[in-house]
């Protein structure tokens, strides 16, 4: 009896997570039927030339602090952070909490990095929720999180994301432009050496002190003997 009703709680389990998965897509198909339109540099065209073209530098990088550490380099216009099931998602995460497309990671054509979350399930930039079909500005060093990375969001998993999952999974933004070398015309020009500078000289040594002059000692006069008496 005790071996039937664990299989029956197995049962419902799967069943649950089943409905669970379902509800996710299904979430998933809405949200990329009703996703905002970005511009040209979700979709960018091809081009034969130019910087658009030269996928061979990386102009920027996403170092993974967790839960294993890993280095992702950007060289396309775009980056799709998602679950292994999207084919066509550049860093693939095998886990279910994570969506389909999660969130993408583009250039715009002013030169601005750009973070679109697509997520059901919460995408944090620095510790905040960006917020579904939200755009947000990124800069060199901002810390992305998939899952909430909040310590709460992890004791109420547990300490654990279930099923030996991790909480969260955490990453460190860094644009590569800023490390590109300038122009030779733009290079500072190199700096002078400067001259020692001696150290001024020393005041002259001071005298020594002069012991306070002595008064004169007086000596007691002599007393001269009396007058003698009249004869």
């Amino acid at each position: 009896q005790q071996q039937q009703e664990r299989r029956e709680e197995e049962e419902e389990e799967q069943q649950r997570q089943r409905q669970q998965e379902q509800e996710q897509e299904r979430e998933e198909r809405e949200e990329q039927e009703q996703q905002p339109d970005t511009g040209p540099e979700t979709t960018p065209p091809a081009q034969s030339g130019g910087d658009e073209a030269a996928t061979d530098a990386a102009w920027g990088r996403l170092i993974c602090l967790a839960p294993e550490p890993g280095i992702h380099e950007l060289k396309q216009r775009q980056c799709v952070m998602g679950r292994t099931t999207n084919a066509h998602a550049q860093i693939q995460i095998d886990d279910g909490r994570v969506s389909s497309s999660h969130c993408k990671i583009f250039r715009t054509p002013e030169g601005a990095v750009q973070l679109l979350d697509c997520s059901s399930n919460g995408t944090y930039v620095n510790g905040k929720a960006v917020g579904k079909s939200r755009l947000l500005i990124l800069s060199s060093g901002d810390e992305i999180a998939l899952l909430n990375p909040s310590a709460k969001a992890h004791e109420a998993a547990g300490g654990g994301g279930g099923g030996g999952k991790p909480t969260h999974y955490h990453y460190l933004y860094q644009d590569l432009r800023r490390y590109a070398t300038s122009p030779p015309g733009d290079a500072p020009p190199p700096s002078q050496p400067q001259q020692r500078q001696l150290p001024p000289p020393l005041p002259p040594p001071l005298p020594p002190p002069q012991p306070p002059p002595q008064a004169p000692a007086q000596h007691p006069s002599p007393q001269q003997p009396p007058p003698p008496p009249p004869p």
